[in-house]
């Protein structure tokens, strides 16, 4: 659901953007509809120059020839994808060389070879541009996921042209194929110095690892991973026979710290004297007992007879009886053996019993001190020589490790070299045949029609041309032209709605109620505009009673609207009061010929009641329910007299005594007394007249008021022309000839108007010595104004 309103917020948000782009697209056809005859006269203009071109231009012909390029290398059957994609590749250079310096120095040999028509392209050019003239003439390009490249050629001559591409492609053909064998030669002797160079590398490391094999006395068991080398194996018998040594004295240290406390506790030490027969030696302990070997022998040798003896007794009795003298003779020497064995243990029995412990124990302690030193000693050897053999298995193992890296380098040059020797071969079988072959699909020929120039394309040429121009005229005119163009870009632009257009007025005079259209003719189409205008007032939803009406330049007519407004007010009933409130330029008060009567400045200047001064100072206008409030005598401060609170009193009056009350104000641009007044009544009307008012400064004097926190009610378009021709969109010229200063004249003719317009432009704004004028100001002066 949140998508949902997601996607539905961005889509409202694209609207108005997408709506602004179609009003642009529809306002831009519709000033190329209204300034038509740039784009017509662009595409005359255009049409025109290219058919001078077409009828001028030399004629160009094209010869084009085809060649097929086939790779006949070893991989020309191979259908992986990286085979296929390195051909492809090859394409684009093959089409370069086409363009290369050489190849067309080439075909310029074999053309001045030929006839000289076929130079024709190259006749007013030195020698040394010619190929920049080949080459920008020349084109090769391959046909798409084909080996075909397209060679074609301008010229103006099809035989010239012909001629041309023949030779451009035997050169090409004898430059693929003199190329190819001098880089198959080069190649061949890069190889061979490389071969000869790991020759020389194989040598040194061949020595080195000859060196290293003296250096370890290598027995050929390198190669062999099964087998240890006799210094590892040293090393390790020798660290065994350590580990049993060191084992047998932990046990002598034992034993003797056992007889020691034996003798200290006056135990029995003749057992001591199996546990430590082991590691003494059954001889050491036969001695301490005053034994010696030969008994020991004998009576080994007794009892191998006797279980002899026994074996044979047992034989003879299966075949003799027990008093056969040999079965008798038998026993009784089994018998004397048993016996001597016997009395044997008897005796060593009796000679153990014959030790004291005062004798055994020095004899004991004796004996295995003196074998724990002879273990000692051993010890202390055998560690010596397991650290040399040792240090000696890890120099062993460190060249060994020299030798092995020694032998991979030599691996990898040998293999190397016999790379070498391989590609060598090959390309000395194969270096007269080309890897690529170069075929001639189609031969030279000319096109019967010239290329250039054709008439479809000239003809479209002139058309988009022309159209273009012309849309771009029409669009650097319509951006140069800083004036509003149709009332939707006005009301657009203004954020206000505009409340009426009015037509430019034609009143037989220039001051008095016969200046006044309403008056002079009110069922004119003129007098309609001004009845719209308070109609669209009066249903515009707000209580509009005090209306202000002003312009933002001078001569923009806002008197005659407010005049012709007032009667319409008037016509319909309602009591009307017009206050003349432009106390610079006075001109609602000289188109009613009331200069010489008091007025609004002697209001705002006097103290007294508002009432008493203001009814004597409003003048019947001789128009029924319509009074005028005149301006009065010219103040030298008016902005500070309309700043001051009297005038909202006056107003105030008006509105209680009146239906209706417009007041005039002086143009935004010319002085701040608009605002002033403005911020007084429910509103201002700003009377535009878009032939003349630059777009810029309307929007500034918009923005101005709005700063200023006066409410606009909408516009009016004044001077609207009734024929389209003089400006799009309906806006011609008007000339009512408005002049502004800061004197007491009330106007001033047409001419001077425009040189006034010109010096507010440029933002003079003193206008104090400009004598008064007779033509009221928003009168419309005669026919042959601007």
């Amino acid at each position: 659901m949140m998508q949902h309103e997601q996607h539905s917020s961005a889509d409202e948000s694209m609207l108005p953007s997408s709506a602004d782009s179609i009003h642009a697209l529809i306002r831009f056809l519709q000033v190329v509809y209204h300034r038509k005859i740039y784009v017509v006269s662009a595409v005359v203009v255009a049409s025109l120059l290219g058919g001078l071109y077409y009828t001028t231009a030399t004629p160009i012909y094209q010869a084009t020839s085809q060649l097929l390029i086939l790779s006949t290398g070893p991989d020309i059957l191979s259908p992986t994808l990286t085979a296929e994609s390195s051909r492809q590749a090859l394409i684009p250079t093959y089409e370069r060389l086409f363009t290369t310096q050489e190849v067309l120095e080439g075909a310029i040999e074999s053309l001045l070879q030929g006839p000289a028509e076929n130079r024709i392209d190259f006749a007013s050019a030195p020698r040394h541009r010619w190929a920049n003239i080949l080459r920008g003439n020349l084109s090769a390009q391959a046909i798409r996921r084909t080996n075909v490249i397209e060679i074609s050629y301008k010229s103006r001559s099809p035989g010239a042209a012909e001629a041309v591409v023949g030779a451009v492609v035997q050169s090409y053909l004898e430059f693929m194929e003199r190329s190819h064998k001098d880089v198959s030669t080069e190649i061949v002797q890069i190889l061979d110095r490389e071969r000869l160079e790991i020759e020389g590398r194989l040598s040194t490391k061949q020595e080195e690892i000859l060196d290293v094999q003296r250096r370890l006395r290598d027995l050929g068991l390198s190669g062999n991973q099964n087998v240890v080398h006799p210094a590892v194996q040293r090393v390790i018998r020798l660290n065994e026979t350590l580990l049993k040594v060191q084992q047998d004295r932990l046990q002598l240290e034992a034993s003797l710290w056992a007889i020691r406390t034996a003798i200290r506790d006056g135990n029995d030490l003749r057992q001591h004297l199996t546990a430590i027969e082991p590691l003494i030696g059954r001889e050491l302990t036969m001695s301490v007992m005053g034994l010696n070997s030969k008994d020991m022998e004998t009576r080994a040798q007794i009892e191998r007879r006797l279980m002899e003896d026994q074996t044979r007794l047992e034989s003879l009795q299966q075949h003799y009886g027990r008093a056969h003298p040999k079965v008798i003779e038998l026993m009784q020497q089994i018998q004397a053996g048993r016996q001597y064995l016997m009395n044997y243990q008897e005796m060593v029995n009796q000679r153990l019993a014959g030790l004291s412990d005062g004798r055994l124990g020095p004899m004991l302690l004796a004996r295995v001190e003196e074998q724990l030193s002879n273990l000692r000693e051993h010890e202390e050897r055998l560690d010596l020589q397991y650290e040399q053999a040792e240090s000696e298995a890890v120099m062993l193992n460190d060249r060994m490790a020299e030798m092995k890296m020694i032998e991979h380098d030599l691996a990898r040059m040998r293999n190397l070299h016999d790379t070498l020797l391989n590609r060598i071969a090959n390309i000395d079988i194969g270096h007269s045949r080309s890897d690529v072959r170069v075929a001639v699909v189609s031969e030279p020929k000319a096109s019967d029609r010239p290329v250039s120039p054709k008439l479809p394309l000239v003809a479209m040429l002139c058309l988009v041309g022309g159209l273009g121009i012309g849309l771009a005229l029409v669009y650097v005119i319509d951006v140069l032209d800083d004036r509003f163009r149709s009332p939707e870009e006005l009301q657009q632009q203004l954020g206000a709605p505009v409340l009426a257009m009015i037509r430019e007025l034609a009143t037989p005079a220039t001051a008095g109620l016969q200046a006044i259209q309403v008056h002079v003719s009110p069922e004119s189409v003129e007098s309609e505009a001004f009845r719209t205008l308070r109609t669209t007032l009066a249903f515009s939803g707000s209580d509009l009673e005090r209306i202000a009406i002003t312009s933002t330049e001078p001569s923009d007519g806002k008197t005659t609207v407010l005049a012709n407004l007032a009667v319409s007010y008037a016509h319909s009933g309602k009591r009307t009061l017009v206050i003349d409130a432009d106390l610079r330029r006075p001109g609602m008060t000289k188109l009613f010929e009331m200069r010489s009567n008091g007025g609004l400045s002697e209001i705002l200047r006097g103290d007294s009641p508002i009432d008493a001064m203001c009814r004597p100072r409003v003048l019947p206008s001789g128009i029924a329910h319509l009074d005028v409030m005149p301006c009065g005598p010219k103040p030298s401060n008016p902005a500070e007299l309309l700043s001051g609170p009297r005038l909202a009193d006056v107003l105030a009056w008006a509105e209680a005594n009146y239906d209706q009350v417009l007041i005039d104000c002086p143009p935004i641009l010319a002085a701040a007394d608009a605002a002033i007044i403005g911020r007084l009544t429910e509103g201002l009307i700003v009377v535009i007249q878009p032939e003349k008012n630059h777009r810029r400064l309307v929007l500034r004097a918009i923005a101005g008021m709005s700063s200023m926190g006066v409410g606009l009610i909408g516009i009016v378009a004044n001077r609207i022309r009734h024929e389209s021709g003089g400006g799009y969109f309906g806006y011609g010229g008007y000339g009512y000839g408005y002049g502004y200063g800061y004197r007491d004249g009330y106007g001033q003719p047409a001419d001077e108007a425009r040189i006034d317009q010109d010096r507010f432009a440029s933002g003079e704004t003193d206008w104090s010595d400009e004598e008064d004028s007779d033509v009221p100001p928003g009168a419309p002066h005669p026919r042959n104004a601007a």
